[in-house]
């Protein structure tokens, strides 16, 4: 498809392709990590991020996510009290200690599952949304597979080192995108720093919480495989910002680790706001319809983040396409914008005509198509 190249010296905009800053060298001591600014969609910054690892307790948000779903769908209820099996009662590693005689509501299965990492609540939470911890299991990967986590497999609902149990730091971040946005009413389950059930109280496995009034999620797992992990979220005004660190070798490190990588997304990246636009940024050449050109516009508004050393030196960049023939239709993508800092693409949106433009009357057709023979 023909473009012709135009330059155009615009307002700094923005939009989101998911393009990693380069330049912006940052070193962490973990077999993966990734920082990923929520607000912007957009990876800041990361290291190995398809790498896999078994996920431990980072298993449990994608069981958060389905049970936060069957509530929402009507198919569970907040205060229905769910009698575990004796299997979810005797699941090995950190518990709330439920069991047959002393059953819990599914609102406490989803606080003691995100704030201990209560592996009882997952298979007790596995089994009152689907029957059996083994069809829970399907939804998981069907599930994986909808929101675009192609590096994850999922073998159980809590964790549990097996040797078809794996993700990325990169699906992990996908995935807290995604609770963000589908549950953010619930989001706020993810912030107790502690949890009580049958007279114990128990603290947050993420001992961020603790450090860092803004970080308000999301979880922290562990195992002798792939070490310490933990994917934490901070909101600090508009901006939500994740940190995932995967394969630390402490709890010291990746807490530390974590919390640095969320003081670098906030300071050393600032969000501007792309589209929006009232005038047209391009006008492109309609032949054959009954207008000679249509205005192009941004498809929406969206924010990018973009690092502080180089957001005066954007430079916007055009492309139309050189030969449009009507009819058109509003909304048809007829070019696009790129964000250019030197000779680096930092992103790339769709510019769209703004009103269609019909096929023209036998005379306009006619002069266009001599007109063309010409070209």
């Amino acid at each position: 498809m023909p473009y012709a190249l135009r330059t155009l010296a615009l307002l700094a905009l923005l939009l989101w392709q998911g393009v990693a800053a380069a330049g912006t060298q940052i070193q962490v001591p973990a077999r993966s990590w990734l920082l990923y600014d929520l607000s912007a969609r957009q990876t800041l910054a990361s290291g190995n991020p398809e790498r896999r690892f078994e996920p431990a307790s980072l298993t449990k948000l994608m069981t958060a996510y389905l049970a936060l779903q069957a509530i929402e769908r009507g198919q569970l209820e907040r205060e229905q009290t769910v009698t575990p099996s004796p299997a979810a009662a005797k699941v090995a590693g950190a518990r709330m200690y439920v069991d047959p005689k002393n059953p819990a509501t599914v609102q406490q299965l989803l606080q003691g599952l995100v704030t201990v990492n209560a592996n009882d609540a997952a298979v007790a939470l596995a089994e009152a949304v689907a029957g059996s911890e083994a069809k829970f299991v399907e939804r998981m990967n069907e599930q994986a597979r909808t929101l675009g986590m192609t590096g994850t497999r999922f073998a159980n609902a809590s964790g549990r080192p097996e040797p078809q149990h794996y993700s990325t730091a990169l699906d992990m971040a996908r995935l807290a995108e995604a609770l963000s946005r589908d549950f953010a009413d619930e989001y706020r389950l993810f912030a107790a720093r502690q949890f009580s059930f049958n007279g114990l109280t128990q603290p947050t496995r993420n001992r961020l919480l603790l450090r860092d009034p803004a970080v308000d999620g999301l979880m922290a797992g562990q195992t002798p495989a792939s070490g310490y992990s933990v994917v934490a979220s901070s909101q600090r005004g508009e901006r939500r910002i994740i940190a995932v660190v995967v394969g630390a070798d402490s709890d010291r490190a990746r807490i530390s680790e974590a919390q640095r990588l969320l003081n670098l997304g906030f300071t050393r990246w600032e969000v501007m706001r792309v589209g929006g636009v009232e005038r047209d940024l391009a006008n492109v050449r309609v032949w054959k319809g009954d207008a000679r050109e249509v205005g192009l516009v941004l498809a929406g508004e969206t924010l990018l983040a973009v690092p502080r050393e180089r957001s005066g030196v954007i430079r916007p960049a055009i492309e139309v396409r050189r030969m449009v023939e009507a009819p058109v239709s509003a909304g048809q993508t007829l070019g696009r914008l790129r964000l250019m800092s030197g000779e680096q693409v930092l992103a790339e949106y769709p510019l769209v005509a703004r009103e269609s433009v019909p096929v023209g009357g036998f005379v306009r057709r006619m002069i266009d198509t001599a007109l063309l023979w010409l070209e």
